[in-house]
C-alpha cells in the first residue's frame, strides 16, 4: 500500500470510531497536534505510537501503517 493510502486508512479509521482526533490522541498519550501531523503526513509514527493508535482504532497495526518498521 502507498504511504497516501495508508495515511486515508488512518483517517478513515479515525472517522469511524466516531472520537473526535484530540481524544484518541489523549488515549494514545499524544498531543493533539503530533496526531494531526502524523495523520497529514508531516510526522512518522514511533513504533510504540503505532501499536497503541491501533489497539485504541481496533485496527491491526499493518492496515494503518503498512510492514514492518520504516526505513
Amino acid at each position: 500500500m502507498t504511504r497516501r493510502a495508508l495515511l486515508i486508512a488512518l483517517k478513515v479509521a479515525i472517522w469511524k470510531s466516531r472520537r473526535p482526533q484530540w481524544e484518541i490522541a489523549h488515549r494514545a498519550g499524544l498531543s493533539a497536534s503530533t496526531l494531526s501531523y502524523i495523520v497529514t503526513g508531516r510526522r512518522r509514527a514511533s513504533e510504540g505510537e503505532k501499536r497503541r493508535l491501533a489497539r485504541i482504532l481496533g485496527s491491526p497495526v499493518e492496515a494503518l501503517f503498512g510492514q514492518g518498521p520504516e526505513r
